[in-house]
């Protein structure tokens, strides 16, 4: 067996799906090589046509001699399926992980072997998905192996998609990159014995002990549950309640920190299909109508979405299904849809933040009460017909590179020396807006740097002339003015379980830092 250093991409094949991966894929009468041992398996070629790249006709056009140009292409690719105790793991090379199906996998094969192998202060990425802040995926690298604390991962609201570092098993090499594949390089003659440490760390649970915060929210493995979970998706779609909460993005799976897609295409891929650069709900509603079709679980799971690169080209075929972001409980208990997977919020870790968001406690300057009709910009303009309360909702600050604008606040009360921030919080990626203003104000209007504070100033002279801000000539200090979240008719008990995640997270992080912090619900 060669002893050349190699980089290997690792599937895991689910024991259930083993099958359904050798009848779709290692088919009769195709090209399939046996293993010579002590390796047992198979390897899967899988060639590809020669053809000109979708570039080549755009560089010919501005060519003074465009038939000079003669380009073609082939990315030619393989399957390597090995047996071994039990399991089948599959290697990639090339373009061959569009192959394998979601469902066909463990998902967190990768991830976990990664988890138990890396030391707290081994870290060089962390790629999380993050289900409170409007679903966006973030990833954070290190120039050299570091401690988690120095990243910005947020266990209590982050899915954690894939990590990488250095392993303290020198077996598995220098670095190892782990999401639902496990990424190594090693020489190829110790293929067996990775598969084998590999095997053992995935049964392990010893990760749990080093990485106790990780798991606050983990997968739906009961059936039953979630066929109930997706019979009450349905419902929520039924009655266009989940349509307003529902957000889309590409699923984080195979591809663990791949290439970015460019465009979508919902339904059939045709010659000139009609792409799109977001996803969103609307276009898959769109989608269904001109099909004469309702949004259901069902036309979700069977609604085609292509993933095209920068070059027009499919990188993959998902579903709306799995492109669905969505948090709904049930049971008393809170549960989210995220990359086609359910996902539970482990019991001890909802319990702490029900507990931890009845004690923030209210602000000293009671507000009127809301109508349970306004907007909130309307809100705001009543609240400042009274002579308390300064109005300051869009009267944005000009600071920053390239003209950023930031809002002060919705509201102040001089003489409570009070700002106010408020928000009709009807789902989480509504509350995390309101709490990244109230983070940028605290870190804008304290800073040594008073750059902000003329800004403010301004905008004082203008909208409030008569008002004294003397006060804004030096930096306040920290707890000088208290900083209130407003909740426009739901109390903190009734908020979306990762709008709690992020009204808790913020208010520890700034009562650290010594600001007096409150919340209010009208």
């Amino acid at each position: 067996m060669e002893d050349q250093k190699i980089a290997l991409t690792i599937f895991l094949l689910q024991s259930d799906q083993t099958a359904a991966f050798e009848k779709e894929l290692l088919r009769t009468g195709q090209s399939i090589l046996p293993l010579s041992g002590p390796l047992d398996g198979v390897f899967l070629p899988l060639p590809s046509a020669s053809g000109e790249p979708r570039w080549a006709t755009v560089i010919r056009s501005i060519l003074q001699t465009p038939d000079a140009l003669r380009v073609n292409a082939q990315s030619p690719a393989g399957l390597l399926v090995i047996r071994r105790n039990g399991r089948t793991f599959v290697l990639c090379f090339g373009h061959a992980w569009q192959k394998l199906e979601d469902r066909w996998l463990e998902r967190d094969f990768g991830r976990r072997v990664a988890l138990n192998s890396i030391a707290r202060n081994q870290i060089v990425e962390i790629r999380a998905e993050q289900v409170f802040a409007k679903w966006h995926l973030a990833s954070e690298r290190a120039p050299r192996a570091s401690s988690i604390d120095e990243f910005g991962v947020q266990f209590d609201r982050d899915l954690v998609a894939a990590v990488e570092g250095i392993p303290s098993d020198s077996l598995l090499g220098t670095n190892i990159r782990g999401g639902t594949s496990l990424r190594v390089n090693l020489p190829f003659s110790q293929l067996g014995e990775v598969l084998d440490k590999a095997t053992t760390l995935f049964e392990s649970a010893a990760y749990k002990k080093t990485w106790p915060e990780i798991d606050n929210v983990s997968p739906v493995k009961n059936l039953n549950l979630v066929a109930r979970l997706e019979a009450q998706l349905d419902a929520e779609l039924a009655s266009g309640q989940a349509q307003k909460r529902i957000v889309m993005f590409t699923p984080v799976h195979k591809r663990d920190g791949g290439a970015s897609v460019d465009s979508y295409v919902f339904g059939r891929l045709s010659k000139s299909p009609a792409m799109t650069p977001y996803l969103t709900v609307d276009a898959w509603v769109n989608f269904l109508e001109k099909k004469c079709r309702v949004p259901s679980v069902s036309e979700a799971k069977n609604s085609p979405i292509h993933l095209l690169d920068e070059s027009r080209e499919e990188m993959k075929v998902s579903t709306a299904f799995d492109c669905f972001g969505y948090e709904l409980a049930l049971d008393g208990q809170q549960y989210v849809l995220s990359s086609g997977i359910w996902y539970e919020v482990v019991p001890e870790f909802m319990a702490r933040i029900n507990r931890a968001v009845t004690k923030i406690p209210g602000p000293k300057v009671t507000l009127p009460a809301w109508n349970q009709i306004e907007s909130e910009g309307e809100y705001n303009l009543r609240c400042a017909q009274t002579a308390a309360f300064l109005h300051f909702d869009t009267k944005n600050i000009l600071f920053g590179g390239g003209h950023s604008k930031f809002e002060f606040c919705d509201l102040l009360h001089l003489k409570g020396k009070t700002l106010f921030f408020a928000k009709i919080a009807s789902k989480a990626s509504g509350m995390s807006h309101l709490v990244e203003q109230v983070r940028r104000t605290s870190e804008l209007l304290f800073s040594t740097d008073g750059g902000y504070r003329e800004e403010l100033v301004k905008v004082f002279s203008k909208f409030h002339p008569n008002v004294d801000r003397d006060w804004l000539k030096s930096t306040p200090r920290n707890g000088d003015w208290q900083l209130c979240l407003v909740s426009l008719g739901r109390p903190a008990r009734q908020l979306p379980f990762f709008a709690k995640c992020g009204l808790v997270r913020v208010y520890e992080d700034l009562s650290e830092r010594g600001h007096d912090v409150s919340f209010a619900t009208v």
